[in-house]
């Protein structure tokens, strides 16, 4: 009796000690990223040399958990070996300074304002910024976060880019009402972009794109970019078909199953984004992270970064 008494308690103590064990190697794996990237021989770019490729991603009030953050974005964002990725959620202005200078080849116009800023950063090996500006500074209802608009020249094509960061929250339901609603200030800020795109670039390309905070595929009674959308001619939400169909792996904030990170464009860009057989996914970059989405949600953003494509009619040999 004692005999089995004791040969339970040694192995009580084996199980106890292999649990503490497992607890302490789970820890440090979420503690500490040495090996971010799941292997070299996984490729990570999304972009091609011959088409114009553009990225939208919430970086989640950025840095999220330094040095862990950069360190991660250091590794991942020239990989993607794409022209532009628009940012939204820049928290720490002086770190992602650091983080954008730290990568060869690489530069960014920020928007400067807001309690979290909008920015775009580029190639510039292949891109060149004409200028920059910081859009509807004066309007905190429809844009609490002003967006960003720079004007881009990718091998002689001009391209207009804004990257937008809409208000947060709602209850699926436009308040007519109350001018605070949070879907009303969506509405209202999708139809100032509209006639600021109107008016300002009648004829040349316009990509607007960033965390738009609500879904494109909802009914007309509750889409605040119905502004957009009744404009079938002028505009076209190139993740529109993701939109539609809804799995986990496009939601570009998966935590509620939801896709509102997208890219909207003007009717100048409609033959480009066909030529490119209508290109845009949902990057799932949580697949190339140690720790796969436990580290990625933890260390980098609670968004999925979206991209879409662009092929151009041109001999693109000539600008390299």
């Amino acid at each position: 009796m004692i005999k089995r008494t004791l040969l339970r308690l040694v192995h009580y103590m084996m199980v106890l000690s292999a649990g503490i064990s497992f607890l302490l190697i789970a820890c440090g794996t979420n503690t500490k990223l040495t090996n971010p990237i799941i292997s070299d021989s996984v490729s990570m770019a999304f972009g091609t040399d011959e088409t114009f490729d553009i990225v939208t991603w919430n970086i989640e009030n950025f840095p999220k958990h330094n040095p862990e953050t950069s360190n991660l974005l250091k590794s991942i964002l020239p990989n993607l070996k794409v022209e532009c990725i628009a940012i939204q959620e820049v928290k720490n202005t002086y770190a992602f300074h650091q983080l954008i200078n730290s990568l060869e080849g690489w530069s960014y116009r920020i928007s400067g304002m807001g309690d979290t800023q909008t920015a775009i950063i580029y190639n510039t090996a292949s891109v060149l910024i004409d200028s920059s500006t910081t859009i509807f500074t004066n309007m905190s209802n429809p844009f609490p976060r002003p967006p960003l608009l720079v004007r881009v020249n990718w091998m002689g094509q001009e391209i207009i880019i804004i990257s937008i960061h809409l208000k947060a929250y709602g209850d699926n339901y436009i308040d007519e009402t109350n001018a605070n609603d949070e879907e009303i200030r969506r509405r209202y800020a999708c139809q100032l972009l509209d006639e600021y795109i109107t008016n300002s670039f009648p004829e040349t390309p316009v990509i607007v794109l960033g965390d738009m905070n609500d879904q494109i595929q909802e009914p007309a009674s509750t889409n605040v970019f119905m502004s957009f959308i009744n404009k079938s001619d002028e505009y076209l939400f190139t993740d529109m078909t993701l939109a539609q169909n809804l799995v986990y792996e496009n939601c570009s904030y998966p935590r509620y199953a939801s896709h509102i990170d997208h890219v909207l464009i003007t009717n100048e860009l409609f033959p480009a984004f066909s030529a490119s057989n209508q290109y845009t996914i949902t990057i799932n970059i949580e697949n190339y992270i140690t720790g796969g989405w436990v580290n990625y949600y933890k260390y980098i953003s609670d968004h999925r970064p979206v991209i879409s494509r662009f092929r151009f009619e041109r001999n693109v040999e000539k600008y390299k």
